[in-house]
């Protein structure tokens, strides 16, 4: 069998029992696959990065948003 039409009406002929088999055996194989493909990323995995010298110590009335969208220091 070499197309997925073959694959297909040998599944079909198979009794439900053995049909159960194969379709949880090619959920597992799908899911090894996903699993093994899929690089995991974690924000722990970034070194850190400088971003220079503290211009003036932070305050509690500081917007920081404000800042970064006008630009000023």
């Amino acid at each position: 069998m070499t197309t997925l039409a073959e694959i297909e009406a040998a599944a079909a002929a198979l009794p439900v029992a053995e049909q159960k088999k194969l379709f949880n055996w090619l959920a597992s194989r799908i899911q090894q696959t996903e699993a093994s493909s899929t690089a995991t990323h974690s924000v722990l995995d970034i070194p850190p990065v400088s971003v220079g010298q503290i211009l003036k110590p932070l305050t509690r009335d500081d917007d920081l948003l404000d800042e970064m969208l006008e630009g000023r220091v």
